[in-house]
């Protein structure tokens, strides 16, 4: 079984975009079996800057994907089974809080997300990495992974930099005072 794909918590990935510097404090995943479609928020958005460079590297990787509501979006090629994608990106100004959803037609596409199918048990199971903070209301630790219901939609949620090593600590910055800094 794969690892939880970096893909929830790091935005520029989702469209294909290397070395992505925008990440997410906390990020929702829902999971709808009967609508067959997963949607992630991701909240707080963050960057890592030691740099001025880093800085402009950051605001033009925003730029690009807030850019992607006026044409066609370009989605990574891990995401080439999902049949409807749709993103809704928001100003900093007011509130930034990407919503990305995914309609599926199959339970295996979603193992390019690191999210299994067992359908013998009726159930899928993500890795359980305490680094992760994984919380969720719907699902039961079992061993080394977390287990839901094929039966329900069910949420869980990742808070991979809540324990941010401290010497980078310094160095994490807001978004939105990135951009709109400049």
């Amino acid at each position: 079984m794969e690892q939880i794909k970096i893909l929830f918590f790091a935005l520029c990935t989702f469209f294909g975009i290397e070395d992505g510097r925008i990440y997410a404090e906390k990020t929702t995943i829902t999971v709808s079996p009967k609508e067959q479609y997963i949607k992630i928020v991701q909240n707080d958005l963050f960057s890592i800057i030691r740099t001025e460079k880093d800085s402009l590297f950051t605001i033009q990787q925003w730029n690009s994907l807030t850019n992607l509501k006026d044409h066609r979006s370009i989605w990574a090629k891990e995401l080439d089974n999902f049949k409807i994608k749709n993103h809704n990106l928001t100003a900093l100004e007011s509130h930034s809080k990407p919503v990305l959803q995914l309609s599926y037609s199959n339970e295996k596409d979603l193992r390019a997300m690191g999210i299994w199918y067992d359908a013998e048990k009726k159930q899928f199971s993500i890795n359980h990495i305490p680094q992760n903070n994984i919380k969720t209301e719907h699902g039961k630790l079992e061993g080394n992974y977390w287990v839901f219901s094929a039966d329900s939609t069910f949420t869980f949620s990742l808070e991979p930099f809540k324990e941010i090593p401290e010497p980078y600590k310094k160095f994490k910055k807001p978004l939105k005072a990135i951009v709109l800094k400049n």
